[in-house]
């Protein structure tokens, strides 16, 4: 009995599955796509919004809430992938890139200010340097929260990309 069982086990393991995930995508009033796996984390107000995006070894399906999931159509030459031409996506991607780059220099430089402030405390302990440390940190965790929410609308284009099976080249 004990081989049986060990022999089913083996052969279970052995068998490949097709790997598949959920996830779902939404855009906030700000117009950032988020994306969650657990629909519970998605906001009350976006629930009936929220796209559900099947993701196998394949290619991403978006399926609308209570639409079923249809083969996309094949692409014919003369249309541009997701409806811009290679101009557009190459822009797109470069304007993202730079702000992120942007935004992380400007985070670099009020880190190392940071440090200066917290050297100076440490030697003169005055309410206003105290101050000031206080107001780099809340100017560093702003920068921080503008970098993940470039870092989201990024993934968003990768998305969006992916199913408009839009080069990778263009994706530079």
């Amino acid at each position: 009995m004990k081989t049986i069982l060990l022999s089913l086990l083996l052969l279970s393991l052995l068998i490949p599955s097709a790997a598949r995930a959920a996830f779902y995508q939404w855009t906030d009033a700000q117009g950032v796509v988020h994306f969650t796996d657990n629909r519970n984390n998605i906001p009350k107000q976006y629930r009936d919004k929220a796209h559900r995006v099947e993701v196998s070894d394949s290619a991403p399906v978006v399926v609308s809430p209570g639409a079923t999931a249809a083969p996309r159509p094949a692409a014919t030459p003369e249309q541009a992938p997701g409806g811009h031409d290679e101009r557009w996506w190459r822009d797109r991607y470069k304007s993202l890139r730079s702000e992120l780059k942007s935004l992380q220099d400007q985070r670099t430089a009020l880190q190392q200010q940071l440090v200066e402030l917290r050297r100076k405390r440490t030697i003169f302990q005055r309410a206003r340097d105290r101050e000031a440390i206080n107001t780099m940190e809340a100017q560093v965790s702003t920068i921080d929260a503008k970098i993940s929410d470039m870092l989201n609308r990024i993934a968003a284009l990768d998305l969006a990309a992916a199913q408009a099976a839009v080069p990778l080249e263009w994706r530079q």
